[in-house]
């Protein structure tokens, strides 16, 4: 009875007619992912014994593993409610150890980034959040003391993320333009951004990518009913527990990566084009993780060793499916919409209750629409 109930209230605002529609291609869909799937188990040992043979596949137990690393996870997330009269826009990053804590070590507080304000409607605001939120990971990810340091999603995306926010700073309205110029340019965001793409500590850990190294770069070739599979699909195919595949090039785009002045794009471009994927299989209750790493970490063993090592530590549950602290940065940085709504509240509370015209006032401040990204929703 109570999954009845449950059942309903999931669906209670859909058209009855609608469910039964969703429900009836239930069986047909179930029967096309199921031939996928098994597509793709009958041509392991085919696909396994390509990589094989183009010598990608190696053992982690072959790599000697100094220490435990110590482990830090960065995500962030944003938002935008609109309101009648403005946008209530926010963005925050947030900073996660893993499991590993030395007492010795300085962290400087705070964890976290966050900025709060209320903007004008000017323009489409989303795209300068998106890159302040950007900006915010990559600050705490630089003062960030640990020997791992895990950024959510790939290299490539902070990139278009700035992009597209730093070139966008003269049409939205000057408090969100100001605070996202000031990381631009006070803060060295070029400078600090540069360095993660060539540092021995910086991961980037996308959950999804359609990019597929393995047949792009090693040359594994395809059955034609599996031509649109991915990397991270394949991987998780291929490779059994405890192993990993060897370095590979990124796939990159047929256009250069830009970034507004004062960037040097050349400098840019060359740090992208150093950078290396590598997809690990910890345990046999995991999917393959993809791994994009700095050339001094695709060519020091100690230190891939020491990536794989942090890694494999902080998957240590069925429960969790990415890393420890990325797994925990994203579940904080999820309560911001949450957060934010109560900020409305309150803020249209303070001001109606100094207002002469409170009903006026509080039509100014009706929410119509909210605008979420990142942890927020993924």
């Amino acid at each position: 009875m109570a999954e009845i109930e449950r059942e309903e209230y999931l669906f209670g605002d859909l058209p009855d007619a609608m469910v039964k529609e969703l429900l009836n291609h239930t069986l047909p869909v179930a029967e096309s992912i199921h031939k996928r799937i098994q597509c793709l188990q009958d041509h392991r040992e085919e696909l396994r014994q390509k990589a094989q043979q183009a010598g990608i596949i190696c053992c982690k137990t072959n790599l000697d593993v100094p220490r435990e690393p110590s482990v830090v996870g960065i995500d962030g997330s944003y938002q935008v409610h609109r309101l009648t009269a403005l946008d209530l826009c926010a963005a925050a990053a947030i900073a996660v150890e893993g499991t590993v804590k030395e007492a010795h070590r300085h962290w400087p507080e705070p964890h976290y980034r966050i900025w709060v304000d209320g903007v004008p409607h000017q323009g489409q605001p989303t795209n300068a959040l998106r890159g302040l939120m950007v900006s915010m990971e990559i600050e705490l990810a630089a003062v960030s003391p640990h020997d791992l340091v895990l950024l959510d999603g790939s290299f490539a995306s902070l990139i278009i993320y700035i992009n597209q926010g730093v070139s966008q700073l003269g049409e939205v309205a000057s408090p969100l333009a100001d605070a996202l110029r000031e990381h631009w340019e006070s803060n060295q965001l070029f400078k600090k951004l540069l360095e993660l793409l060539q540092s021995q500590r910086t991961v980037a850990v996308p959950k999804f990518t359609s990019h597929n190294e393995l047949v792009n770069k090693a040359g594994i070739q395809l059955h034609k009913n599996l031509m649109n599979i991915d990397g991270k699909t394949l991987a998780t195919l291929i490779l059994d527990p405890g192993e990993y595949t060897k370095p590979l090039s990124l796939d990159h785009p047929l256009s250069s990566y830009h970034l507004p002045a004062p960037a040097d794009n050349k400098k840019l471009n060359q740090a992208m084009h150093d950078l290396s994927v590598v997809y690990f299989r910890p345990y046999a209750w995991t999917a393959a993780v993809r791994l994009e790493i700095p050339s001094a970490v695709a060519h020091n063993k100690s230190r891939l060793a020491m990536v794989l090592e942090g890694i494999q530590r902080q998957l240590f549950s069925p429960a969790v499916r990415e890393p420890y602290p990325l797994f925990l940065a994203d579940q904080m940085v999820k309560s911001l919409g949450a957060g934010i709504k109560v900020a409305e509240q309150v803020i249209a509370q303070q001001i109606a209750g100094e207002s002469i015209d409170e009903e006026t006032t509080l039509l100014f401040l009706q929410s119509y629409r909210t605008e979420s990204g990142r942890g927020d929703t993924l």
